[in-house]
């Protein structure tokens, strides 16, 4: 199984996968995956709700991967969708679903789906997990649903099926004796049909699918797609590692203290005819003994860490992974490892030291030994500060990316969706009714607002002819002052105007195509230039913008700027309103700042790993601690007992 990737993305044309099956005999078979941001969904159960994971493909999907269904069959109409057994139990309450109506929301009406089956729940190593399968047609509703989102600026004629385009993701199925990159080379013929600038300079290639995890970091488009990052993970490998080496060195050094206790016992057991084999055998098979009785709260424990790294990380482990023969072979390395390091190392030791010597609790201890002991406790200790300090380091980080933001202000600024028509033309009266209410400062609109996560661009012709791509907005008057731009030159969007294109620019491409308030692109007036600001996170540098201006009937969403006093009565209007003009629709009301939190969830996650990790080395450390105090008062027992003797307290002592 293999990915189509084109250049340096996982997008490609809806019939390059069935070309290549029509062309090449070594491709076997394939299919073609999408998936829809979030949709709107209406059940006689669950009334309506939200869903993200409504898939399209084609049928061949299930059969390719191996995918079973429970009941019925995959959906090969765009009236039918295939539904997991979860899926099924949650919003019928039976996996016996096949035949039931699912009302899903297109573009501005609700669209009845048919129940063609019900499938199992694709594996959770799976990097596609759909919870709906529609029919791959069906999809030609979510594009044109994307271009009514952009107002003014849409196109009613947007195709997705043709060669222009790259939307979807693209699997094929080789057979055995089938060369890859060989078949990757008689893909060339399809870069003439490939609308692309440099499609002569853009190849095609083949990735594995045991590739796409770790190893799409550099690949755009698929966001849908589960991905791991490799860098973090090595990270996580490193400190896993550490903490491995602080545990073993723990387990030696409490071993060593409990051992010290038992050294007249060893003495005994060699003055019977023990040899130093039997007692070394001894330690070794009581440290196996220990190691394994240790599994048992470890598995609870295992359990409890697994379900804190999905909810952190968003991953979805599940104890199937023990399962593994890789892994289970790691788990039988590290038991031996910690076994011998601990078992053996402490059994030689002692059963080294004459017979006399141990009656008399003796040993030949060198100074040496206590410096080593100590090293490991530094190490320890070394590891906590490293880890402590890169909490501290991240957290920082995010603090200062969430306040750092240049050339806006989005605090207090409350945004909803304007989803359905209804909504969008009844824009302007919303605005005015919003505008009462005591705590409103000022009200706007547009169809993206910034920052938001991803990318709009924009192609506009200079006017030497050559075409220029811009990082894009639409907005609508009044949202740039909402969000506290600030005009360098010219002015802000005044009142719309059917027929008159005027755009803002930001400072970057004012600099770099040596423009200026007042100019012209063919079709497009520059009415002012904007300071540069952050419309998307800190992640990413800021790219020349240019800024269009929405119809106020075709806006997207409503932005409110509140003093934060009456939020609470605000959101109470907007969603009285909202029900009023739109009863169908979801209300859905959040804040700017909590888009912008949704950019650093990454960072945060790491926090708290790295947080957990601090927390067990330090508890190690403490317990290293603690068996260094038992080792060293375990030799000193008979100097405790003459301070005793000869009058000193017990607190005295500590």
């Amino acid at each position: 199984m293999y990915r189509i990737i084109h250049g340096t993305s996982a997008n490609t044309q809806y019939p390059l996968a069935e070309s290549m099956a029509n062309d090449f005999p070594e491709v076997k078979d394939y299919f073609r995956f999408y998936q829809a941001n979030s949709l709107q969904m209406k059940s006689s159960d669950q009334g309506i709700a939200r869903v993200n994971s409504f898939c399209f493909s084609d049928p061949s999907i299930f059969r390719i991967l191996g995918i079973k269904f429970i009941n019925g069959s995959p959906a090969t109409t765009i009236s039918e969708v295939a539904v997991s057994d979860e899926t099924a139990i949650k919003y019928f309450r039976t996996v016996n679903a096949a035949g039931k109506v699912l009302l899903i929301k297109f573009t501005n009406e609700f669209i009845p789906l048919s129940v063609s089956g019900v499938y199992k729940k694709f594996p959770s190593n799976s990097t596609l997990n759909p919870e709906f399968v529609a029919e791959i047609k069906l999809s030609e509703k979510m594009f044109r649903q994307f271009q009514r989102s952009l107002g003014d600026f849409g196109s009613e004629t947007y195709y997705s099926f043709g060669w222009r385009n790259k939307e979807f993701i693209s699997y094929v199925q080789l057979s055995d004796n089938a060369d890859p990159s060989v078949l990757a080379r008689k893909m060339d013929k399809f870069r003439s049909l490939a609308a692309n600038e440099k499609k002569d300079e853009v190849s095609f290639s083949l990735q594995p699918v045991s590739d796409i995890y770790l190893g799409s970091g550099n690949l755009a488009g698929g966001f849908f797609v589960r991905k791991g990052n490799p860098e973090e993970l090595l990270y996580y490998e490193i400190i896993s590692l550490l903490i491995f080496i602080i545990s073993i060195a723990n387990y030696i050094l409490l071993s060593r203290a409990s051992v010290a206790g038992r050294m007249r016992e060893f003495g005994t057991r060699k003055v019977f005819g023990a040899s130093g084999g039997k007692i070394t055998n001894l330690v070794f098979l009581e440290s196996l003994f220990i190691v394994l009785l240790s599994l048992i709260p470890a598995s609870f424990i295992i359990e409890f860490g697994t379900d804190f790294i999905n909810r952190t990380l968003g991953k979805t482990l599940t104890t199937d992974i023990f399962s593994n023969p890789v892994l289970i072979a790691i788990m039988v390395i590290v038991i031996l490892l910690t076994v011998a390091f601990s078992g053996w190392f402490i059994g030689l030791r002692y059963s080294r030291v004459p017979a006399i010597n141990l009656l008399h609790a003796k040993t030949r201890l060198k100074y040496n030994s206590f410096r080593w002991n100590y090293s490991f406790l530094v190490f320890h200790f070394t590891i906590f500060v490293i880890l402590v300090s890169g909490v501290f380091a991240i957290s920082k980080q995010i603090k200062y990316s969430l306040t750092a933001y240049t050339g806006i202000n989005p605090v207090n600024v409350l945004v909803a969706d304007l989803n359905s028509d209804e909504l969008k033309k009844s824009f302007t009266s919303i605005c005015n009714e919003i505008k009462e209410i005591p705590g409103v400062e000022n009200t706007a609109g547009g169809s993206f607002i910034p920052p938001f996560g991803n990318y709009l661009p924009i192609n506009l012709a200079s006017p030497d002819g050559r075409k220029v791509r811009f990082d894009g907005l639409i907005m609508g008057e009044g949202l740039p002052e909402l969000l506290g731009m600030e005009i360098s030159e010219g002015s802000f969007f005044g009142p719309y105007k059917q027929g008159v294109m005027e755009v803002l620019i930001n400072e970057s491409s004012a600099k770099l195509h040596k423009l200026k308030a007042g100019d012209n692109f063919p079709g497009f007036i520059i009415r002012g230039v904007v300071k540069d600001f952050h419309a998307h996170s800190l992640h990413t540098l800021i790219q020349p913008m240019v800024i269009l201006q929405q119809n106020p009937e075709r806006m997207g969403l409503i932005a409110i700027k509140t003093d934060s006093r009456n939020d609470a009565v605000i959101i109470e209007k907007l969603r009285e309103l909202f029900s009023k003009i739109s009863p169908d629709e979801i209300f859905e009301v959040r804040y700017l700042t909590d888009d912008m939190n949704n950019f650093y969830s990454r960072e945060r996650n790491q926090a708290k790993i790295i947080g957990a990790f601090s927390v067990l080395a330090a508890t190690l450390s403490v317990m290293g601690l603690f068996g260094i105090s038992l080792i060293a008062i375990s030799r000193r027992t008979k100097e405790i007992g003459i301070r005793k003797v000869n009058g000193s307290m017990v607190s005295e002592i500590l």
